[in-house]
């Protein structure tokens, strides 16, 4: 990989002008506080920031608040909601179902809140029905493109199929607006009879503060909503500078997550896939096992040239991942250092899409790699050591997110 850009390399330089004071003696009238990010005009010009769902650019007024505490991050509100509630939450009873709510984790296998909800469907006899929602908003904001959009629901149609095979019915459905998400998931489980319902955390602001309000709700409602840490192989706030802030630079940040994997080895730990229902689940949910995965929105679709030609480079689903995965490990890790910033060369391991998607963890990805360097994280094969270090890149990226919301 080419070596990261500096971030004030080609930074643009503030002109800073004065104007006359008026001849009046009048004071000069205050100016518009000019934007403290130069591209912010372009982004309007051409439309890369959409204002139907993100405000105009952070200020820096709010950036302090969000660094002195003033202003608590999203982060923390939803930790602050989860624990709030806790009591209240394992006071509820356990009714007809559990729900999971798949998001960026389309995978059976080492999965954490689809384990703990098979776990808790299991221990009181009931259904685990799982859910997902297709929202074109959240595709129209995050600028989610058609290919992606095309990978994620043939990904959501194998996913189905294998969660079929343990009589566990995965029902997908469209919700137009991203606003109305959080009261579809709950009538869904009243529809079901289901008081709890769990998810894996997003780490955006927007989907941070909306499982905050979830949670609370979820309380009023009698469902108890559980939220965990799964995309990262060690959580966001689990590391700190000696200042007990978050890391700016990835290299020290990246030794103490090293560090901290060392001291806690179980965090490499995998979750078993979800149990098999009871067989009466198949007539209880019946229309949810015959319910197909919709459509991509209008804006979203392939031709079908396009769908057949990236099915063929992009097969879906957790079992290509983990073949792709084998694959890598088996035959071209150890050549990885050398090989990886030249695209003309089968150097890396072509997993970005199903890390995106969830079809692989990045707990699964480490702790395989580990094992084809004999039980090693650091030292060992440089070409394994560092596709590790490139794979917590990602998790680097995400506690920055939280530890920083400012800067998305």
């Amino acid at each position: 990989m080419p070596p990261k850009r500096a971030l004030n390399a080609n930074k643009r330089k503030a002109v800073t002008t004065s104007s006359p004071p008026p001849s009046n003696g009048e004071p000069a009238p205050k100016k518009a506080k000019p934007s403290s990010n130069p591209d912010i005009p372009d982004a309007e010009k051409y439309s890369i920031v959409d204002r139907r769902f993100y405000p105009p650019e952070m200020s820096n007024a709010r950036c302090q608040q969000y660094t002195t505490g003033a202003l608590p991050r999203p982060l923390a509100v939803l930790e602050k909601a989860l624990a709030d509630t806790k009591q209240a939450r394992e006071a509820i009873p356990v009714k007809d179902a559990v729900v999971h709510w798949f998001k960026c984790d389309l995978r059976t296998q080492d999965n954490r809140a689809l384990h703990l909800a098979s776990a808790k469907s299991k221990s009181k006899g009931v259904p685990l029905i799982c859910v997902y929602i297709v929202s074109p908003e959240d595709f129209e904001a995050h600028m989610t493109a058609p290919v992606r959009v095309d990978f994620l629901l043939r990904t959501l149609e194998t996913l189905k199929s294998e969660l079929a095979a343990l009589d566990i019915p995965l029902y997908v459905e469209t919700v137009d607006a991203r606003a109305d998400i959080p009261s579809r998931i709950f009538t869904l489980c009243e529809q079901w009879g289901a008081s709890h319902l769990f998810a894996n955390m997003e780490y955006e602001v927007d989907e941070l503060r909306r499982e905050a309000r979830i949670v609370r709700t979820g309380l009023q409602k009698g469902v108890s909503v559980e939220v965990v840490h799964d995309t990262c192989v060690v959580a966001p706030g689990a590391l700190a500078s000696q200042q007990g802030r978050q890391y700016a630079v990835y290299t020290p940040w990246f030794r103490a997550w090293l560090a901290y994997l060392r001291l806690h080895p179980k965090g490499l730990d995998l979750f078993p896939a979800p149990v098999k229902n009871p067989a009466s689940a198949r007539d209880q949910f019946s229309s949810l096992f015959a319910t197909p995965v919709p459509e991509a929105p209008g804006n979203k679709r392939l031709t079908g040239e396009e769908r057949t030609r990236f099915q063929a480079l992009w097969p879906p689903g957790e079992a290509e991942a983990r073949s792709r995965l084998k694959k890598f490990l088996g035959e071209r890790v150890h050549g990885y250092k050398d090989k990886r910033n030249f695209p003309a060369e089968a150097g890396t391991a072509v997993l970005s899409v199903h890390f995106a998607a969830g079809t692989l963890s990045a707990r699964t990805a480490v702790q395989e790699a580990r094992e084809a360097n004999k039980g090693k994280l650091e030292g060992g094969s440089e070409g394994v050591a560092t596709w590790v270090s490139e794979v917590a890149w990602r998790d680097f990226y995400k506690h920055v997110l939280a530890g920083w919301p400012f800067v998305w």
